[in-house]
């Protein structure tokens, strides 16, 4: 998985949240800006992606989203393995 820089479709949805990178499976990684690439927000993908790779596809998507809804972004347990 090799980072890239996001196209303008997601820099604009991203960005009024304060997100400096997505995951989106099996697309890749996108960062939202240059100065966002930092090593820990890369790590952090890189754990997203490693979720995907074992999930597949549609289970990451929906077990993400089922997440969100449920606990939220900060106890989202996908964000608070990738945090770790």
């Amino acid at each position: 998985m090799k980072p890239r820089m996001a196209p303008g479709l997601i820099k604009v949805l991203l960005k009024p949240f304060g997100f400096g990178a997505i995951t989106l499976p099996p697309f890749g990684v996108f960062f939202v800006n240059p100065w966002h690439e930092t090593s820990k927000l890369y790590k952090h993908e890189a754990v997203h992606w490693e979720q995907y790779q074992k999930m597949g596809v549609i289970k990451f998507y929906v077990t993400y989203l089922w997440y969100q809804v449920r606990y939220g972004y900060r106890n989202n347990p996908m964000e608070i393995e990738a945090r770790q």
